[in-house]
This record gives C-alpha cells, structure tokens and sequence, in this order.
C-alpha cells in the first residue's frame, strides 16, 4: 500500500472527522457578526488595528490576510470562517496524537469526540481567540511525543508564536521542561541556544503592535506606542485588578473545572478520564505527567481569574483529560484483538459521538444568530446621525463593526473607552487646544464642545454609576441617553429576528435592552409603570436558571438604582442560592440586600413612619450585621421615636465600638442613663 494513496488508512482517518466535522461546523457557524469580541476582532481584521489586551498580534495578522483572501465576504462571516478553520486544524493532530497510522478508527473517532465536545465547538462558531491556542497546544503535545531529533527547536519557535497569540499557553512551559529533561537532556541542552533565539523570534511577533500603533490605526486599544504601553498592553496590566489568587479561589477554580467537565461529558467522561489517567500511569507515563501538569497549571492559571466567562479559559485542561480518555481508548483497543469485539467497540464509541452531537446541535447552533448585529443596528439607528458613546463589549463591539467595516450609518461616529480611546483623545485636543489624555476628561470637553447631536449607550447591566457623569443632564432617547438635549418620546423598538439568549452575554444584551424599555416607560411625562414593569419583568425571566451568582448580583444592582427595590431582592436571593458562588460574592450580596432594607429605611424614616423604618432596619442588620450605621439607625429610633430607650442603648453601644470618639452618642447614652 502506497502512503499518501487514497486507500491509505492514516489518510483516510484524519480525513473523515476533518470532513464531518468541517460540514457541521458550517452548519452552525454565526453568518455575521456575533456576541462579545466578535465585533471587535472583525474589525481589528479588516483595519489591520490593535486588540485588547495582550493584542493578540498573531491572530490579527492572520485574520487581515484572510479578510483579504476573501474579500467578497463580509468581514464578520470571514472571521467567523477563519475561527472554525483553525477549529479543524486540531483534529488531524489529534488523529496522529493517537497513533493514527496504527489506530486509525479508534484515532478517528477520539478527533470527533473532541470535535463535538460543546465547550471547543462553541469557539467554532464566532471569531474567538481559544481555538488557535488549543491548535498550539496540540501540535506542541505532539512535536513532544515524536522521535524527532530536531523537535525541540520548532517547539522553542512554536511556543514563542503561541505565547504571541494567548498568555495561558505559559501553562505548557512547565510541561515542556519535564518532557525535556525526560529525554536525553544532555543531548538536548546542545540545541538551547538556539531554541532561544527561535523562542524569542516567534515572540517578536509582538512588535506589529508598536509599529501599528504609530500610525495609529482606527481600533487602536492602549495605543501601546512606547515600551511602557507596550508592556503594560502585553501584560494585560488593566485587567489585573480582576486577579487575584486565594485558596478559596483555587478550590473553586477546580469545583468549576469539574462541572464544565460533566457539562461536556457527563459523569461518563468523569469515569473515562480517571480510567485514562490510570492506564496513562502504567503504560503511558509521560504522558500522564504531562497531561497532569497541563491540568493542574491550567486550574491554577484560571484560580487568578474570577470573571463571568472564564469557561473558554479551561480548554487546556479539558484537551489534557482527552489525553487520558484517549489513552484509555487506544489501550482498550489493543487489548481486542478479534474484529467483532473491535466491531462492537467502534459501534458503542460512534454511537457516544452521535450522542454528543445529536444533543448539542441545537445548543451550538448560531447560524440563525443575529442578535449581536440587530442590537448594534439598534444603537446606530436610534441615533441617526452624530455621535454616540458606547459602554461595555455588548454594545461597544457590534456597534463599532458595523460603522467602521461595513460602513452601516455613515453618518453616524462612534466612540467607546477602549477600541476609540486614542481617536476621542486626539479629537478632544483639536477641540479645546488642550492634551486630555484621561478617557473622561476627553468625553467631557467633546461632549461640550463637538458640534452636532450626542449620545450615549445606556449601560444598565451591568451598571456603571460614573458612565452618566457628564455634567449636564441627559435624557431618555429609547436605547440612548441624548446629551443636552430636550426630551422627544422614543421608543425601544423589538429585535428584528428571532431572539436567542443561550448564553450569558446575549442575555446581557437582552437585559438591558429590556431595562432600557423600562426606564424609557419610566422616563415619560406620563410614566407607564405597568409596561416598565412588564419590561424590567423580563429582563428578570432572562436570569432563570442562570448558574453564575454574580451576575444575579449585577442584576439586582441595576434595578436598585432603577428604584425597584422588590426585583432587586428578587435578583439577589436567586444569586444567593446559585451553584457558581464563591464566599466574597456572598458577603457581597447580603450586604446589596442590607442596602435595600437600609433604602427603605430611610425612607420611612423620612415619610414619619418610625415603626415601619424599625422594621427595615432591623432586616438590613439581619444581612449586615456589622453594620455601625444600622446599629446608630436603630437605636435612634429606638431611644427618641419610639421611647424604648432599653432596646436602644445596646445599639448605640455597638455604634460606638465602632466610632468610640463620637460624643453626640456617648451623650445621648449618658441623658438616658440620668433620666433613670
């Protein structure tokens, strides 16, 4: 048998899970720009501009060239292309990973398994970075287990390139030194010269970003032109006020490690893992060693980042438990020797990636998805003309893509905290003569001096109490809030297609939209409380079953300053008993849901109603029990409203713990105390 023929298994079996899961894959790939940084990336290609932190230079690069490629292709559709291309990519080394020439059906049908694992199929349907950084970490496992002598040179350069697209692919360092120092090091350390260089050389893919941002091109994110922006771009510097490691977090780093792998799996693939991990041990050391500590790096990495969309961040960790299974798999393989056992094993796992697929097909499915561009739209249209400020990825991203790369309402200018900082710096210092190198110094002095009409996103969810801070009022333009301008009644109109809030961040969007409509009703002449309630109602029904108790948090948050105090509640004892918690955000919560009874509080103190504001006080402590504003609260109804001054000394007792120099109440105590 000729290698290469079309009667060759090994060309055969990487082949078939390539084209399968190539024909899915485009049957529920996104057809036009997609939720989160979709928007973002999309344009970044199309303008050859600068991302978000770290830049991801690689990926832009490769995604400029094949916008350019296919040019009659819409910018988005192209980079939602691109992702599942590089998608596929994984699979024939997956096929050879598992000794493929030898094993094609078992090697065929682990690539499938992996294919239609929904955490990486659901990277293949929007432009997302994930995909290319499992491809790395999959040719460098690879390159890792083969016999070739010049490996460790292209795996210095291959690990440079990935650290140039992904930070996270430092979790394959570690590994990298243990397979190096397994094999013949003494033979491997003549090549360390040049593998340094070759590392260095794939990481200098990191200088487009400098010589990009010289020219200062339209998506121009950290601007990073000199060495310090540079390295604080590279390092992610404004995202580390989001990192921090604790016990606590590492142990529910590996809880939610361990619910994303039954989420994928089931307890099926528990049970497959720990049988993999125990064959790998006896027949398959060095693998087991570099699978576990791909596993345990990664759960560490992740440990660091408390963020709602860190799932994607565990693709690593899942591609190392694949590893175990399909050295499970390979070994049972051998261990049947006559075809109708092999025949019976390819029918059981066959029928298990069916299942995967048959099951999550409609979970995956986006190629009806036109949420991400209905809401940019809506935001473009509503203004018309001028210029809008938009606030968070939601609304930011999309709205950007369709202005700049489509060319969708020309006349309307777009600007936003990041992508558009430099642009809004630069055209504020045309403004006033003046160099505002702050964002909202310059969002001021536009706002104050650009000609024309002017807006900004409403950012309801979640909530931003600086975003309105413009030093003049606003008022209620339908998705909009219209800077210095009367109020004319708008409306939020609905979506144009079929709504789709699988995931949390189209139930973002769909949350504020429908806070949005609220507030819209609520900011009438003649309030329409019983639409604003039915809308605010809904953004609540697209939180049911939400796992993640931080978001329920955000929730509540936003309808506390939107004055629905009952809702709040609501939102925050459904994040309360949410399985995703951790104990900061608990604190957190019981401490929302204290303000909320505090709130009333005052306010039927305000009103007179003394007993009623005993009341509510009394529960915020419930949730607060430290409270030293609470204990002053109570005791002073207590001792001066309500002529109880026995219940009310201990709390003002308290109070003073707290505060020990406030004389007021030490006299109060000391009146009360010379009465009796």
């Amino acid at each position: 048998m000729k290698t290469g023929s079309l009667k060759d298994p090994a060309l055969l079996g990487w082949l078939i899970p390539l084209l399968v899961s190539g024909i899915v894959f485009a049957s529920t790939m996104c057809r036009t720009v997609y939720i989160g940084d979709s928007g973002e990336f999309s344009l970044v290609f199309k303008t050859l501009g600068i991302a978000h932190p770290p830049g991801y230079p690689l990926f832009t690069l490769l995604g400029n060239l094949f916008v350019l490629l296919t040019g009659f292709l819409k910018p988005a559709l192209s980079a939602n292309l691109l992702s599942m291309l590089l998608s596929l990519t994984v699979l024939p080394i997956l096929f050879f990973l598992f000794k493929g020439r030898q094993n094609p059906t078992p090697a065929s049908l682990i690539a499938l398994l992996w294919s239609f694992t929904p955490s990486f199929w659901a990277e293949s349907v929007g432009v997302e970075v994930y995909n290319l950084n499992v491809a790395f970490i999959a040719v460098i496992t690879l390159l890792a287990f083969s016999d070739r002598s010049s490996k460790w040179l292209l795996i210095a350069y291959l690990l440079g390139l990935s650290l140039a697209h992904h930070l996270t692919a430092i979790i394959l360092l570690p590994a990298i030194i243990y397979m190096f120092f397994k094999q013949d090091y003494k033979i491997n350390v003549r090549v360390l010269p040049v593998s340094a260089i070759l590392f260095v050389l794939g990481l200098s893919v990191y200088l487009y970003l400098p010589a990009r941002a010289s020219v200062s091109p339209l998506a121009d994110w950290g601007h990073p032109s000199s060495l310090s922006l540079l390295i604080n771009h590279i390092t992610a510097s404004q995202y580390q006020q989001a990192a921090t490691f604790s016990l606590a977090n590492l142990w529910a780093s590996l809880v939610l490690f361990l619910s994303l792998m039954i989420e994928n799996w089931w307890w099926l693939g528990i049970a497959a893992t720990i049988f993999g991990a125990v064959v790998s041990y006896k027949y398959y050391f060095d693998r087991f060693i570099f699978a576990l500590i791909l596993i345990s790096a990664n759960i560490i990495l992740a440990a660091f980042y408390r963020i709602p969309d860190i799932d994607p961040y565990y693709l690593p960790a899942l591609f190392a438990c694949l590893i175990y299974v399909g050295n499970g798999l390979i070994w049972l393989w051998g261990k049947l020797g006559g075809k109708q056992e092999r025949a019976y094993f390819t029918v059981v796992l066959g029928g298990l990636v069916f299942l995967l697929l048959i099951l999550n097909y409609g979970k995956v499915d986006r190629s009806d998805y036109r949420l991400a561009e209905d809401y940019g739209k809506l935001i473009l249209d509503t203004a018309g003309s001028g210029t809008v400020f938009t606030k968070n990825d939601n609304s930011s991203f999309a709205a950007l893509y369709l202005r700049y790369a489509e060319g969708y309402q020309p006349d309307v200018e777009v600007f936003d905290k990041a992508v558009r900082m430099k642009a809004l710096v630069d055209r504020a210092r045309s403004l006033t003569g003046r160099s505002l190198l702050d964002y909202q110094s310059a969002r001021i002095a536009y706002l104050q001096k650009a000609p024309g009409q002017k807006y900004l996103t409403k950012s309801l969810f979640p909530y931003d109490l600086k975003w309105k801070n413009v030093g003049e009022d606003l008022t209620s333009r339908g998705i909009l809030y219209a800077y210095n301008q009367p109020y004319t009644r708008a409306t939020v109109p609905g979506l144009r297609h079929n709504i789709d809030a699988a995931d949390f961040k189209s139930r973002q969007v769909l949350i504020n939209l429908n806070l949005s409509r609220g507030d819209e009703y609520l900011s009438r002449d003649m309030p329409d409380t019983s639409r604003a309630e039915g809308a605010f109602g809904k953004a609540l029904n697209y939180m049911e079953g939400e796992p993640r108790g931080s978001l329920h948090n955000q929730l509540g948050i936003s309808f506390r300053h939107l004055g629905q105090g009952d809702l709040a509640l609501t939102a925050y004892k459904r994040g309360l008993i949410a399985p995703r918690l951790s104990e900061s955000e608990r604190g957190e919560i019981n401490f929302n849901i204290s303000n909320i009874h505090k709130d009333r509080g005052n306010s039927l103190a305000a009103a007179g109603d003394y007993q009623g504001a005993l009341t509510a006080f009394l529960k915020a402590l419930e949730y607060d029990p430290v409270n030293a504003r609470l204990f002053y609260n109570v005791g002073v109804i207590y001792t001066n409203f309500l002529n109880d001054p026995n219940r009310g000394i201990p709390y003002l007792k308290s109070y003073l713990k707290q505060n020990p120099s406030d004389d007021n109440v030490k006299n109060l105590i000391r009146s009360f105390s010379t009465d009796r």
